[in-house]
Protein backbone atom coordinates (compact mmCIF):
# COMPACT_ATOMS: atom_id res chain seq x y z
CA UNK A 1 0.00 0.00 0.00
CA UNK A 2 1.25 3.38 -0.95
CA UNK A 3 2.97 5.22 2.40
CA UNK A 4 0.62 8.14 2.12
CA UNK A 5 -2.65 6.47 1.58
CA UNK A 6 -1.42 4.26 4.92
CA UNK A 7 -0.82 7.43 6.38
CA UNK A 8 -4.47 8.90 5.49
CA UNK A 9 -5.95 6.12 7.54
CA UNK A 10 -3.97 6.34 10.69
CA UNK A 11 -4.88 10.07 10.93
CA UNK A 12 -8.63 9.37 9.58
CA UNK A 13 -8.95 6.21 12.91
CA UNK A 14 -7.01 8.61 15.11
CA UNK A 15 -9.36 9.21 17.97
CA UNK A 16 -8.08 12.25 19.96
CA UNK A 17 -8.72 13.97 16.27
CA UNK A 18 -12.02 12.72 16.05
CA UNK A 19 -14.92 15.07 14.71
CA UNK A 20 -16.77 15.49 18.38
CA UNK A 21 -13.23 16.78 19.71
CA UNK A 22 -12.87 19.53 17.16
CA UNK A 23 -17.05 20.08 17.89
CA UNK A 24 -16.13 20.77 21.94
CA UNK A 25 -12.93 22.82 21.33
CA UNK A 26 -14.91 24.98 19.23
CA UNK A 27 -17.89 25.09 22.09
CA UNK A 28 -14.81 26.11 24.19
CA UNK A 29 -13.88 28.59 22.06
CA UNK A 30 -17.29 29.92 22.02
CA UNK A 31 -17.64 29.95 25.39
CA UNK A 32 -14.31 32.05 25.61
CA UNK A 33 -15.30 34.17 23.54
CA UNK A 34 -18.98 34.43 25.14
CA UNK A 35 -17.26 35.83 28.33
CA UNK A 36 -14.60 37.92 26.56
CA UNK A 37 -17.79 40.20 25.10
CA UNK A 38 -20.33 39.82 28.72
CA UNK A 39 -17.85 40.13 31.00
CA UNK A 40 -14.20 41.11 30.25
CA UNK A 41 -13.49 42.30 33.55
CA UNK A 42 -13.06 38.07 34.62
CA UNK A 43 -10.11 37.99 32.98
CA UNK A 44 -8.66 40.69 35.45
CA UNK A 45 -9.72 38.42 38.15
CA UNK A 46 -8.36 35.61 36.66
CA UNK A 47 -5.23 37.61 36.24
CA UNK A 48 -5.23 38.59 40.41
CA UNK A 49 -5.77 34.85 41.06
CA UNK A 50 -2.28 33.88 39.51
CA UNK A 51 -0.64 37.13 40.91
CA UNK A 52 -2.15 37.94 44.26
CA UNK A 53 -1.83 35.72 46.99
CA UNK A 54 -4.54 37.38 48.92
CA UNK A 55 -8.11 38.32 47.36
CA UNK A 56 -10.55 41.60 48.68
CA UNK A 57 -13.38 40.37 50.37
CA UNK A 58 -15.58 42.87 48.32
CA UNK A 59 -14.12 40.95 45.12
CA UNK A 60 -14.46 37.50 46.62
CA UNK A 61 -18.47 38.87 47.56
CA UNK A 62 -19.01 40.22 44.07
CA UNK A 63 -17.28 38.13 41.60
CA UNK A 64 -16.67 34.30 42.57
CA UNK A 65 -20.54 33.35 42.56
CA UNK A 66 -21.43 29.83 41.25
CA UNK A 67 -24.82 31.94 40.59
CA UNK A 68 -23.12 33.82 38.13
CA UNK A 69 -23.79 32.34 34.21
CA UNK A 70 -20.17 33.75 33.24
CA UNK A 71 -18.09 32.22 36.27
CA UNK A 72 -20.26 28.95 35.97
CA UNK A 73 -19.08 29.10 32.35
CA UNK A 74 -15.81 29.52 32.57
CA UNK A 75 -15.98 26.44 35.61
CA UNK A 76 -17.59 24.10 33.22
CA UNK A 77 -14.88 25.07 30.66
CA UNK A 78 -12.15 24.24 32.80
CA UNK A 79 -13.82 20.95 33.42
CA UNK A 80 -14.20 20.38 29.90
CA UNK A 81 -10.51 20.75 29.47
CA UNK A 82 -9.07 19.32 32.41
CA UNK A 83 -11.66 16.14 31.43
CA UNK A 84 -9.97 16.28 27.89
CA UNK A 85 -6.16 16.12 28.81
CA UNK A 86 -6.46 13.38 30.97
CA UNK A 87 -8.82 11.57 28.54
CA UNK A 88 -5.99 11.96 25.84
CA UNK A 89 -3.64 10.62 28.45
CA UNK A 90 -5.06 7.62 29.10
CA UNK A 91 -5.80 7.19 25.20
CA UNK A 92 -2.75 8.02 23.94
CA UNK A 93 -1.13 5.31 26.66
CA UNK A 94 -3.29 2.61 24.57
CA UNK A 95 -4.69 1.71 28.24
CA UNK A 96 -7.64 -0.52 27.55
CA UNK A 97 -9.54 -0.02 30.32
CA UNK A 98 -9.09 4.12 30.26
CA UNK A 99 -12.68 5.60 30.98
CA UNK A 100 -14.93 7.68 28.14
CA UNK A 101 -14.42 11.45 27.96
CA UNK A 102 -18.21 11.99 29.37
CA UNK A 103 -16.90 9.51 32.32
CA UNK A 104 -13.88 11.86 32.61
CA UNK A 105 -16.29 14.54 33.01
CA UNK A 106 -18.58 13.02 35.34
CA UNK A 107 -15.18 12.28 37.60
CA UNK A 108 -13.63 15.59 37.68
CA UNK A 109 -16.76 17.15 38.56
CA UNK A 110 -17.70 15.13 41.39
CA UNK A 111 -13.79 15.67 42.43
CA UNK A 112 -14.51 19.08 42.39
CA UNK A 113 -17.83 19.40 43.93
CA UNK A 114 -16.66 16.83 46.56
CA UNK A 115 -13.44 19.25 47.72
CA UNK A 116 -16.01 22.22 47.82
CA UNK A 117 -18.54 20.08 50.02
CA UNK A 118 -15.54 19.59 52.33
CA UNK A 119 -14.64 22.93 52.67
CA UNK A 120 -17.83 24.13 53.42
CA UNK A 121 -18.42 20.79 56.08
CA UNK A 122 -15.36 21.98 58.10
CA UNK A 123 -16.16 25.94 58.17
CA UNK A 124 -19.49 24.46 59.69
CA UNK A 125 -17.92 22.17 62.19
CA UNK A 126 -15.18 24.62 63.15
CA UNK A 127 -17.94 27.49 63.56
CA UNK A 128 -15.44 29.80 61.77
CA UNK A 129 -14.37 30.82 58.25
CA UNK A 130 -10.42 31.25 59.05
CA UNK A 131 -10.00 31.82 55.02
CA UNK A 132 -11.65 28.77 54.02
CA UNK A 133 -14.22 30.59 51.83
CA UNK A 134 -11.41 32.07 50.58
CA UNK A 135 -9.32 29.17 49.85
CA UNK A 136 -12.41 28.00 48.25
CA UNK A 137 -12.92 30.61 46.10
CA UNK A 138 -8.84 30.87 45.13
CA UNK A 139 -8.63 27.42 44.77
CA UNK A 140 -11.72 27.71 42.22
CA UNK A 141 -10.01 30.42 40.08
CA UNK A 142 -7.03 28.74 40.36
CA UNK A 143 -9.12 25.40 38.35
CA UNK A 144 -9.90 27.76 35.52
CA UNK A 145 -6.52 29.22 35.40
CA UNK A 146 -5.33 25.51 35.22
CA UNK A 147 -8.40 24.27 32.22
CA UNK A 148 -7.07 27.68 30.56
CA UNK A 149 -3.05 26.64 30.56
CA UNK A 150 -3.92 23.15 29.31
CA UNK A 151 -6.41 24.44 26.29
CA UNK A 152 -3.47 25.00 24.04
CA UNK A 153 -2.12 21.89 25.28
CA UNK A 154 -5.01 20.12 24.43
CA UNK A 155 -5.63 21.74 20.65
CA UNK A 156 -1.97 21.11 19.82
CA UNK A 157 -2.31 17.14 21.29
CA UNK A 158 -5.40 16.91 19.09
CA UNK A 159 -3.67 17.98 15.78
CA UNK A 160 0.05 17.41 16.27
CA UNK A 161 0.82 13.70 17.08
CA UNK A 162 3.84 14.12 16.67
CA UNK A 163 4.57 16.39 19.26
CA UNK A 164 1.84 14.62 21.77
CA UNK A 165 4.95 12.59 24.23
CA UNK A 166 6.13 16.42 24.95
CA UNK A 167 2.99 18.00 25.39
CA UNK A 168 1.56 15.57 27.75
CA UNK A 169 4.63 15.93 30.03
CA UNK A 170 3.93 19.85 29.32
CA UNK A 171 0.47 19.55 30.75
CA UNK A 172 1.37 17.23 33.49
CA UNK A 173 3.90 19.80 34.32
CA UNK A 174 1.19 22.78 34.36
CA UNK A 175 -0.88 20.58 36.85
CA UNK A 176 1.50 20.29 39.18
CA UNK A 177 2.97 23.55 39.43
CA UNK A 178 -0.31 24.94 39.56
CA UNK A 179 -1.56 22.22 42.56
CA UNK A 180 1.67 23.15 44.57
CA UNK A 181 0.76 26.87 44.30
CA UNK A 182 -2.49 26.21 45.56
CA UNK A 183 -1.37 24.22 48.52
CA UNK A 184 1.37 27.11 48.64
CA UNK A 185 -1.46 30.07 48.70
CA UNK A 186 -3.94 27.95 51.18
CA UNK A 187 -0.78 28.18 53.12
CA UNK A 188 -0.58 31.66 53.08
CA UNK A 189 -4.13 32.46 53.66
CA UNK A 190 -4.31 30.37 56.74
CA UNK A 191 -1.59 32.10 58.16
CA UNK A 192 -2.46 35.49 57.37
CA UNK A 193 -5.80 34.60 59.22
CA UNK A 194 -4.16 33.43 62.63
CA UNK A 195 -4.42 29.53 61.86
CA UNK A 196 -1.34 27.66 63.51
CA UNK A 197 1.21 26.05 61.47
CA UNK A 198 0.30 22.51 62.74
CA UNK A 199 -3.72 22.83 61.78
CA UNK A 200 -2.71 24.43 58.03
CA UNK A 201 -0.44 21.25 57.82
CA UNK A 202 -2.80 18.95 58.91
CA UNK A 203 -5.26 20.07 56.81
CA UNK A 204 -3.03 20.40 53.18
CA UNK A 205 -1.54 16.76 54.18
CA UNK A 206 -5.13 15.42 54.78
CA UNK A 207 -7.40 17.03 52.15
CA UNK A 208 -5.34 18.10 49.49
CA UNK A 209 -1.94 16.55 49.19
CA UNK A 210 -3.28 12.54 50.50
CA UNK A 211 -6.16 12.53 48.12
CA UNK A 212 -3.70 13.91 45.36
CA UNK A 213 -1.34 10.63 45.78
CA UNK A 214 -4.08 8.00 46.05
CA UNK A 215 -5.67 9.54 42.54
CA UNK A 216 -2.42 9.17 41.22
CA UNK A 217 -1.94 5.66 42.78
CA UNK A 218 -5.25 4.65 41.29
CA UNK A 219 -4.23 5.63 37.77
CA UNK A 220 -1.29 4.09 37.56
Amino acid sequence: MDPDALQDIVRANDPLKAEWVTALLLAVFGALAYTNIGSPKKWRLLSQAMFRMRLGRQTLREEIDLQDRTFLGLLMVAIAVISLFVWQAFVHSADENALTYGQWFVTVSLALAGHGLLLRLLTSLLATDRGLSEHLSTGLLLFILNGMALLPVSVLIAYQPEWRSSLFVVGSILIALLLLYRWVRGAWIGLGEGVPVRYIFLYICAAEVIPVLLLIRAFR
